[in-house]
């Protein structure tokens, strides 16, 4: 992101002058930032802002330069001259937001204020939290005011995806707003950070995509996205596979905590997955040693922590010992009449033939109560947190409760598009989780199975989604993940991250903020993600293609995606052609955008006819267009190309 750089002091002669602020409390009427491209207004921080503050500064200062051609001058408040401007914007909590009464220590966490007073602009937040995890309340205030005051737009990462109306003069009408996020923990998986750089360097991928800069812009891009849609946390829940180094830690001192096999020997289920053994969980030294690190940290005052109960990746290898058995129901013959889910559980490959019950939710879920009981006796605080997965999904039912503080992570509503019997069981294990006491989160795998890389859009059924799960206790998200097809699903990704925080938005409304970045081609746009938004829904109505795992769809791609498909698709945007002399030039490069992701669909589809994605002719021309369009946020080439290595369409 580029950063401008402003001497405070020599553009503050520029400014036209009045007397300083009126006393606070005075009605504010309309304010007037900049007048015919000149600023009337100067940014005002504390005197030693934090990170977040900084940020939401020059955010401000650069959207604005953007909209109008003038650069506001950021000065901290013990800097500011006398009558320095008509307004002043105080960004973060500071001597002068006191006076107006915003004092931001006293909100819930990452409550925001956005308030005129007089002559006055307060954009202020909680931005608390510790170093490693800030929360940026003023940076939330900065970006509302942005995207609801001035009409910004962050539709995917990059210059591409930011849309700033221009205007030579900038007014604000009298605001008094005050927000609190209900859904407290907002995430979506990122693909293009710099952790995963080195996964894909040992997949190969540095010898066909640039690992360097381009990838560094990526990167950076898309964690400005994510930072401008205000996705985010007010805490920290300590979840993930919780046991997954556990073998080599004790297999040799309490081999015993370990799930029993079928042999009769306690083993991870394949030797070359140690991180998928699974547990014992009706064990007690497993709990004691599960509950020391809780005891020991309790013992220095240490309250509301978290224990993580999440069992390992996998379909198998779950305990076949008398006492685990003792604590399953008897089998639910109903499970079997439930549409297939493929939840992403099957990485260690197809679930043991055993004669365990189909579901063991009840004795994971006695587990979770007996790590409960037993922490808040050295934490009264402490929460526990576990998954609803694999063949613990379903919730329990001989189980009477579930106790105050488990926290449980759904792994569930994963399959976009969804024939309405997928989204009746999503409905009912979640209802079943949380009538049970549970407090039940979402830790969806969904975004990992929407799409290929072909034009894949299910933004209605997400958004109701979404909606369902906040009316009935939604308070965090983790979804795994986001795959940066931003050019042939990008409608979905703008209304899921959109409505993460607006979370009783009209997603339609939301819809149209996206297409209406396409300038006089906003409503080709729309028609032609409508056409593929009704593809994908009936994709989600044809029982063989929900049947197919996603590796076999992709392999599919030339059939489901067929010449006449396209051409359908080349037809809606063959429309905009005599309106794009009426566009700027970004709302040209942007639907541009839209052109490349088809011509990507057709060359995955081209590439896949011949079963490969790189061998060739078609997957040639596949990877070179691939190269071509890697910094122009089209997909996140890197991250599709790592997958088609792993669902082995790729040589």
């Amino acid at each position: 992101m580029k950063v401008y750089t402003v001497v405070a002091t020599c553009l503050l002669l520029c400014f036209q002058v009045s007397p300083l602020q009126a006393a606070p409390g005075k009605k504010a009427g309309k304010l007037t930032l900049v007048r015919n491209g000149r600023p009337t207004s100067v940014i005002v921080t504390n005197g030693r802002p934090r990170d977040g503050q900084r940020i939401a500064a020059e955010e401000l200062q650069e959207h604005i330069r953007v909209m109008s051609g003038a650069t506001l001058p950021i000065v901290k408040e013990n800097e500011l001259r006398p009558n320095a401007a008509e307004v002043l914007i105080l960004v973060g909590e500071s001597n002068l937001s006191r006076k107006y009464g915003v004092i931001t220590k006293n909100l819930e966490p990452e409550t925001f204020i956005v308030k005129t007073d007089r002559n006055v602009l307060i954009l202020a937040g909680e931005d608390g939290g510790s170093k490693s995890n800030a929360r940026t309340g003023t940076l939330w205030a900065t970006y509302d005011f942005l995207q609801d005051q001035l009409g910004c737009r962050w539709i995917w990462p990059g210059e591409q995806g930011r849309r700033v109306p221009r205007r030579k003069t900038i007014e604000v009408p009298a605001l008094d707003i005050r927000e609190t996020p209900v859904v407290k923990i907002r995430h979506l998986r990122l693909l293009a950070q710099d952790k995963h750089r080195g996964g894909y360097q040992k997949e190969g991928l540095g010898q066909l995509l640039d690992l360097g800069k381009t990838y560094d812009q990526i990167s950076e891009d898309e964690s400005v996205w994510y930072r401008r849609m205000r996705l985010g946390s007010s805490f920290r829940i300590s979840a993930g596979h919780a046991f997954t180094d556990w073998w080599e830690k004790f297999k040799d001192s309490d081999r015993e905590i370990f799930a029993l096999q079928p042999d009769g020997t306690r083993h991870p289920r394949k030797k070359s997955k140690p991180d998928f053994v699974k547990m014992c969980v009706s064990n007690p030294r497993l709990w004691e040693l599960q509950l020391a690190k809780i005891k020991k940290y309790a013992a220095k005052g240490a309250r509301g922590q978290w224990l993580n109960a999440c069992e390992n990746d996998g379909s198998g290898g779950f305990c076949t010992c008398p006492r685990c058995r003792a604590w399953d129901a008897a089998p639910n013959a109903s499970l079997a009449s439930l549409p297939p889910v493929e939840d992403g559980s099957d990485v260690d490959g197809a679930p043991d033939a055993t004669d365990l019950p189909e579901s063991l939710s009840d004795r994971y879920a006695r587990w979770y109560n007996e790590l409960a009981v037993r922490a808040r006796k050295y934490d009264p605080e402490v929460r526990v947190v576990a998954y609803a997965y694999s063949k613990y999904r379903s919730p329990p039912v001989s189980l009477k409760h579930i106790e105050p503080n488990v926290w449980i992570g759904y792994v569930g509503f994963n399959a976009y598009p969804r024939p309405e019997s997928y989204r009746k069981m999503s409905t009912d294990e979640w209802f079943g989780w949380s009538r049970l006491g549970a407090t039940v989160f979402l830790r969806s795998n969904s975004l990992f199975y929407c799409g290929e890389g072909a034009p894949y859009v299910a933004s209605h059924q997400m958004a109701e989604d979404l909606q369902f799960q906040v009316k009935n206790g939604l308070r965090a998200t983790d979804y795994d993940a986001l795959q940066g097809y931003w050019a042939t699903t990008g409608p979905t990704y703008y209304v899921l991250a959109r409505m993460l925080w607006d979370t009783d938005a009209d997603v339609d409304e939301v819809l149209d903020e996206f297409y209406e970045s396409f300038g006089p081609m906003q409503q080709v746009a729309k028609d032609y993600f409508d056409y593929w938004e009704a593809f994908t829904v009936g994709l989600g109505n044809n029982e063989k293609f929900m049947a197919t795992r996603r590796a076999d769809r992709m392999r599919a791609y030339p059939v489901i995606y067929n010449p006449a498909v396209f051409r359908q698709a080349e037809v809606i945007l063959a429309r905009a052609r005599p309106l794009l002399r009426k566009a700027t030039e970004e709302e040209r490069e942007r639907f541009h955008n839209l052109e490349l992701g088809l011509q990507h669909g057709r060359l995955l589809a081209a590439a896949l006819a011949d079963g490969k994605t790189s061998t060739g002719p078609a997957g040639k021309r596949l990877m070179e267009f691939r190269r071509e369009i890697a910094d122009r946020n089209v997909i996140n080439v890197y991250w599709t190309t790592s997958k088609e290595k792993r669902y082995r369409v790729f040589e």
